[in-house]
């Protein structure tokens, strides 16, 4: 019987058919039967559930000790079978918490998590033991170590999870961090990505759907836990944390218990939000365009055939070149593209300075484009400035796109605007003519950059100009982070009653502007402790 079932049953009984008509058959089967049988493995008899049933007391090799095993993040399955494994070595094992449990067994809680468990499970407060009294909240190595001797090995205070000075610190840490995320020092790296990330995802979809303030609030969590110097252990921790309650709080609970949030896979997996970061992702493309694209039917790149003459010559390049930009743009590229900048510039005006700015000042390895920053000490020098070096790239065929936008004077009365002049541009990294655009490039087809003889990449390029006198201004507004400029922004203005844009800092009592010669001075004139740009990734 157990010959035909599986596969390789099927082909040695189909075999041993062939066999039986040939001459000899006697012989040959049975020394064809006796080596197929020797790669069969012997089907072992199904064992019978193991019982969550606590062994009694008296039936127990060891009276004095009785385990509650903890199923968080150790699961049904596994918490079965380690209960199975103790009750073989004469262990009792309880399957509900009560008065009786000596040892709390958890693997990979903290012991506020195992305790918050515990109490929502039984409805039991439990007070830990630590080494010397019980209950005893245990990690799992006392429980392998056990198993490994056969007996309950002495409790020692490397085996248990009780409050420790870190966790101390943490709650002073948690109570700590300021509301605001431009006093908080934001690094690149952090502890919880995980959550941060799953929040970021509510953030992007509140702001498909045009909803403000759900994507403030999102944000404004993602950035706190970013500031965090540890990772999150409990959703305890988060209580004293600022813009972490309500909705992003249950996203984190269910992060930190789970592994997972529904809400949030429902959200990736949803038509709307695909094709919507699908649509934004075009060079050129903002929600408002992408969402009316949505509502006439558009899903994807490929149903913009549709739109043919609709299209701007912006997002036409972008479809155009859309293979590329969705690439990553390394450190290395980006300084690539900064000589090939500067090179242009300087041909024109030597003492030209440029600063690469946005995610690269931050201390990012790679990014989607590369900003520059271009200033002079003598104002006038910066006249027709950019103008001229587009141009001059462009007769060299190192310009794909590009678009430039004069300088505004109605900036002044806002804190958001920025009337810097600027050139958004498509750069063919590196310096050599690309290729001549495709025939069928009037099809708006995506992909139609894919060429295998040239040797360029399209990458994207701001190029800012900006007066010397507002030179530190613009600095600290296009190095970011986006969100650590917003709050900038908006604790200037409810906390200082100033207005700050990449102009200047307008003090709205006063009525006067506050010049500065620093980023440090800036910080200075808000009252501010100086946050390094590595430490600004809000």
């Amino acid at each position: 019987r157990c010959c035909t079932e599986g596969v390789e049953g099927r082909e040695v009984t189909a075999a041993a058919g062939l066999l039986n008509s040939a001459p000899g058959k006697e012989r040959l089967l049975g020394g064809f039967w006796n080596k197929a049988m020797s790669f069969i493995p012997l089907k072992r008899r199904r064992a019978g559930p193991v019982s969550e049933e606590p062994l009694d007391s008296l039936q127990s090799l060891f009276p004095d000790v009785c385990l509650f095993l903890v199923e968080r993040r150790m699961g049904s399955a596994r918490r079965k079978f380690l209960t199975g494994l103790a009750q073989k070595k004469g262990f009792c094992v309880t399957p509900q918490f009560s008065d009786q449990v000596t040892h709390v067994v958890s693997e990979q809680n903290s012991c506020s998590e195992v305790l918050l468990w515990i109490e929502r499970q039984s409805g039991q407060k439990v007070q830990p033991g630590g080494a010397e009294m019980t209950p005893h909240i245990l990690d799992i190595t006392w429980f392998t170590e056990s198993m490994s001797l056969g007996k309950p090995v002495k409790v020692e205070p490397r085996h248990c999870l009780g409050v420790s000075d870190s966790s101390v610190s943490r709650d002073k840490a948690t109570q700590e961090i300021p509301a605001y995320g431009c006093q908080r020092r934001t690094p690149l790296h952090h502890h919880n990505k995980e959550i941060t990330d799953a929040l970021e995802i509510l953030a992007l979809s509140a702001s498909f759907q045009g909803s403000e303030a759900r994507f403030l609030g999102f944000t404004r969590a993602s950035s706190v836990l970013k500031s965090l110097p540890f990772r999150l252990q409990s959703v305890e921790e988060v209580k004293d944390l600022p813009w972490c309650g309500g909705h992003s709080q249950t996203v984190i609970q269910e992060i930190l218990e789970d592994g997972v949030c529904r809400e949030v896979e429902t959200v990736k997996n949803s038509e709307h939000f695909q094709s919507m970061k699908a649509l934004t992702s075009i060079f050129g493309v903002g929600i408002r365009t992408a969402d009316k694209w949505y509502r006439d039917g558009v899903r994807s790149l490929s149903d913009l055939n549709n739109l043919g003459g609709k299209l701007t010559a912006e997002q036409k390049a972008g479809l155009l070149h859309y293979t590329d930009l969705q690439q990553s743009v390394t450190r290395e590229e980006a300084g690539t593209v900064e000589q090939l900048v500067k090179g242009a510039l300087q041909s024109f005006v030597p003492e030209v300075r440029v600063t690469m700015t946005g995610g690269f000042r931050r201390g990012k390895q790679e990014g989607h484009d590369v900003d520059f920053l271009i200033t002079h000490p003598d104002e006038k020098a910066l006249n027709g400035l950019l103008r001229k070096a587009v141009a001059w790239l462009d007769s060299k065929g190192s310009v794909l796109y590009y678009h430039v936008r004069a300088r505004s004077q109605n900036f002044s009365g806002s804190n958001t605007m920025d009337g810097h002049e600027t050139c958004y541009s498509i750069i063919a990294l590196p310096n050599v003519s690309p290729e001549k655009p495709s025939p069928d490039a009037e099809k708006i087809e995506p992909d139609l950059d894919k060429n295998s003889l040239r040797n360029w990449k399209a990458v994207r390029v701001d190029l800012v100009v900006c007066p010397y006198s507002e030179y530190f201004y613009a600095l600290l507004g296009w190095t970011g982070s986006k969100h650590f400029e917003r709050e900038l922004r908006r604790f200037s203005l409810h906390v200082k009653k100033m207005s700050l844009n990449s102009h200047g800092l307008f003090d709205i009592q006063k009525k006067c502007h506050h010049p500065a010669t620093s980023e440090e001075e800036i910080f200075a004139h808000l009252g501010l402790p100086y946050v390094l740009p590595s430490e600004r990734n809000a």
